[in-house]
């Protein structure tokens, strides 16, 4: 048993899986609160996961839930509920009878299974759907059916790995809100993996970035996006990073103004609106590409032509 503030500690965790592996992860995340995991695809995001779910056991390291050790204890010890990209629903049982599942191994009555089961499905607006089957549901009821199958044994800590992969970008960002809303309701502690930064900073209280194995930026959505800190972070992040007045700096697209008064100059290499921004992407003096992002329809401008730039916010970069 461990005194600590943190309900999830993870110590220097490594693990090595051929060639690649996880090295020297350390982490913590509060209780009833959500750590977003970020990074590219094959970062290690999932292998970080799968240990603390249990179903990879590290080389080394220590991982705490609710104070107690389980580095080495199996899955089903560790109180751990999972969602997957690809969705575990058992396709021959009904919603109710996937939701369901998990009470089942327990000593309650069908009639206590039956209140729990109504509830958590209403709350995660499936209430309609439970006598159906999955294929006869949409992609993204059937992802809110896993999140709740997961969620309705009341697990120490969810981990969720790309759970709105699956499914359209707008119902993602339904999805995301619905089930952040679901969590602080419910103070649950989530561990929630994505390579999608907007994903990301929406569903965290914590983010941790991870490249190559290993956690590389940790800290609150708001720090870790307005000071990234290293080029490859800001680049992920979705800044430009250029040479200015001596300095590596990032730069996000909309901290950049298209004007005469501009102090630099670019090449415009392609530009389009696109709803809410028109983009323009261009080449500074010194072969950079820049994406600058301009609110609303404004005027595009033909491949080729130069314009003059100002840069509103910049931050500075340490050396990688």
């Amino acid at each position: 048993e461990r005194d600590s503030l943190a309900f999830v500690e993870i110590e220097g965790l490594s693990k090595r899986y051929g060639s690649f592996g996880i090295t020297e992860i350390s982490l913590s995340v509060e209780r009833g609160t959500t750590m977003t995991l970020m990074g590219p695809s094959g970062s290690g995001k999932t292998s970080l996961l799968r240990n603390i779910a249990g179903f990879d056991l590290p080389d080394a390291g220590h991982i705490y839930i609710g104070g107690r050790e389980v580095t080495h204890e199996p899955a089903g010890r560790r109180g751990v509920g999972m969602v997957f990209q690809e969705l575990a629903l058992f396709p021959k049982m009904t919603v109710y009878d996937n939701i369901a599942y998990g009470l089942r191994a327990r000593r309650i009555t069908e009639a206590e299974i039956k209140l729990e089961v109504k509830s958590l499905a209403e709350s995660l607006k499936i209430g309609e759907l439970l006598g159906r089957y999955p294929f006869e549901i949409s992609s993204g009821e059937r992802q809110r059916a896993a999140i709740a199958r997961s969620a309705i044994v009341s697990p120490d800590l969810l981990l969720l790995d790309e759970p709105f992969s699956s499914v359209d970008s707008q119902l993602r960002i339904a999805l995301r809100s619905e089930l952040k809303s679901f969590a602080r309701k419910n103070a649950l502690t989530m561990i929630f993996v994505t390579h999608d930064h907007h994903e990301g900073l929406f569903m965290a209280d914590s983010v941790s970035i991870i490249f190559d194995g290993a956690a590389v930026r940790s800290g609150t959505p708001e720090d870790v996006f307005i000071h990234p800190k290293s080029p490859r972070i800001a680049r992920f992040l979705g800044y430009n990073v250029i040479e200015y007045h001596g300095k590596k700096v990032a730069v996000h697209p909309r901290d950049i103004s298209i004007g005469r008064d501009g102090e630099l100059s670019v090449r415009i290499l392609s530009s389009g609106f696109e709803g809410e921004f028109t983009r323009f992407v261009a080449e500074t003096e010194r072969g950079e590409n820049i994406t600058i992002l301009v609110d609303g329809l404004t005027e595009t401008s033909a491949e080729g032509t130069e314009q003059r730039i100002a840069i509103e916010r910049f931050e500075e970069l340490e050396d990688e």
